[in-house]
């Protein structure tokens, strides 16, 4: 069985608790994994994957590649692990017009 980590606060203390599992207690891939919201309303990405970042799959997780934090933490992960295979590229915050629908009669 694999571990999981909650209540994380940082990419600092991801990294420590992600390199301290020992290879020898592994039945998996070591993961980070970003988690915005609570419960059932809850978003989670695997941000890395053994030793990859696979951002392609942001776009269908809206929610976490719009918020600026999550990005934050990916730009974080890439510049503290050494060796990681980044695949695709972080999304750009861009502002969002909002568009109100009209009623007609």
């Amino acid at each position: 069985m694999g571990e999981v980590h909650e209540g994380i606060k940082s990419v600092d203390e991801a990294i420590r608790v992600w390199n301290s599992i020992p290879s020898s207690r592994m039945n998996g891939i070591k993961s980070i994994a970003i988690v915005l919201g609570e419960g059932w309303d809850a978003t989670e990405f695997e941000a890395v994957i053994g030793k990859t970042m696979d951002l392609e799959m942001l776009r269908y997780y809206s929610d976490i590649a719009s918020n600026q934090k999550a990005i934050s933490m990916f730009k974080e992960l890439q510049e503290k692990i050494p060796n990681l295979e980044v695949v695709g590229e972080i999304p750009v915050q861009q502002d969002v017009n909002i568009v109100r629908t009209r009623h007609h009669r």
